[in-house]
């Protein structure tokens, strides 16, 4: 698996979170169907984006539950019904997943499971487990859909 090793200056981004549960293919249900929510809401507060549009996905854990955070980056004040993330200073991981969204599963798996421990980076989840990072290589079931996956790393 191709990666690279990026570091990203503090950025803040303005969003919406649902909780997810302990089961993966309802977690795959559950974020899409959340993804339409949001973008719904994008549009109801005009916050839809041009044709240079970026848009995030963060999976956070606390007190033991999991979160999907989806999000934009933050320009304005925050809109009701949104909530600020802030990002702080931070060396990633960058993998690139190439093809449809029913095989980003496979490709975390890779991640999680044989790239970083059999590297020289370790994982840091202080703040977040990951990120995805969705712009205009981004075609929901198309073999050509690209998704940026950032993991927060030290050197071990």
């Amino acid at each position: 698996m191709i990666y690279t090793v990026k570091a990203l200056d503090f950025f803040s981004l303005i969003g919406q979170e649902v909780e997810l549960t302990n089961n993966q293919s309802n977690n795959s249900q559950i974020a899409k169907q959340f993804w339409k929510e949001f973008n719904l809401n994008l549009k109801k507060q005009s916050l839809s984006q041009d044709s240079n549009w970026i848009k995030y996905a963060l999976m956070e854990r606390r007190e033991g539950n999991l979160f999907y955070y989806c999000a934009i980056p933050k320009k304005i004040a925050i809109p009701e019904g949104f909530t600020e993330k802030k990002i702080e200073k931070q060396k990633y991981l960058v993998i690139e997943h190439h093809g449809a969204m029913d095989k980003l599963a496979d490709t975390y798996r890779i991640i999680y499971k044989e790239l970083l421990p059999n590297s020289s980076f370790k994982n840091i989840q202080d703040h977040f487990l990951h990120f995805e990072k969705y712009d205009h290589r981004f075609h929901w079931n198309r073999a050509d859909s690209i998704i940026e996956i950032y993991i927060p790393i030290e050197n071990k």
